[in-house]
């Protein structure tokens, strides 16, 4: 039997993970005792991708649901078709299962985006079946979650606008991993590995991209950095250019790419685009890219 450092392995080599070890150890050691989980951290940093593998290690289906301020407790677990109940009444052939249901008697994972996202009426659907295992659904049956059946949802940091505040009766019941930005060598190769750099010029461009977005990180002008997602678009961006050694080309390319993944503290005057080429051009001048 595979104890947790070779798990980690294999899911690292298996679904293309950089990184992640010390998060990918608690998860599964989570998963080993039965509990569900619930991944906090910043847009960009993997939550996704690492709930997709864990399910896919499990050997689970993998059913999803995004949430948002009209996520409804019909869209989660599900409803009976109006024109279905007319002509059949209502049994099984007129209902039509939600992620939730259909993952509880497939026993599959459940995967809840931006939960804390989800309003407080519809979290309470989901109450009984993370903890006791059962779902009652009005006029048609009880269902038992099949013993593979587990949840992974994520959530924004509380800072982050349009955000609600999970009840505790939900918290209570999931296992808490937070995912902060990984370490800037582990970011390069992220970049290296998502925007197929393989040349020497790659290595200088996901090093040089990997800096223009830490340093968006910790810019007093910006509230909010970019996330990895940025620096493999702009990776992917340069290297597609005729002068990848242009600082004009950097700056045109890191504003395309950034634009929609910064945002600016209240009351700064200067743009978007000044502010993004300021950062570019100071990276530019600490680096060796020439």
């Amino acid at each position: 039997m595979l104890n947790a450092s070779q798990i980690v392995k294999e899911i690292q080599s298996k679904y293309k993970i950089i990184g992640r070890t010390e998060e990918l150890k608690k998860i599964i050691l989570a998963r080993s005792v039965d509990k569900n989980l619930i991944i906090e951290g910043q847009v960009g940093t993997g939550k996704t991708r690492i709930a997709k593998a864990i399910s896919s290690f499990y050997d689970t289906d993998f059913a999803r649901i995004d949430c948002s301020e009209e996520t409804l407790p019909h869209n989660l677990v599900g409803y009976f078709d109006p024109p279905l109940v007319i002509s059949k009444g209502y049994q099984e052939d007129s209902y039509i299962y939600g992620p939730l249901a259909s993952s509880m008697l497939k026993g599959g994972c459940l995967f809840i985006n931006e939960i804390n996202r989800m309003p407080e009426s519809t979290q309470n659907s989901l109450l009984t079946a993370l903890d006791e295992g059962i779902l009652e659904i009005p006029k048609l049956k009880t269902i038992k979650a099949h013993s593979k059946f587990f949840t992974i949802a994520t959530q924004n940091p509380a800072a982050h606008v349009g955000v609600t505040v999970i009840g505790e009766a939900l918290k209570d019941r999931f296992i808490w991993i937070k995912l902060d930005f990984q370490p800037s060598e582990e970011e390069v190769l992220i970049i290296k590995q998502e925007a197929n750099l393989d040349n020497l010029d790659g290595e200088k461009i996901a090093q040089l991209s990997q800096q223009i977005i830490h340093h968006s990180r910790n810019n007093r002008s910006i509230q909010r950095g970019s996330s990895i997602r940025g620096a493999i678009d702009l990776a992917q961006l340069i290297s597609k250019t005729e002068e990848i050694n242009s600082s004009k080309n950097w700056v045109n390319t890191a504003i395309m790419a950034l634009y929609n993944k910064v945002e600016l503290e209240d009351g700064v005057t200067s743009s978007k685009e000044e502010i993004i080429a300021d950062i570019v051009l100071s990276a530019l001048n600490k680096s060796d890219f020439q």
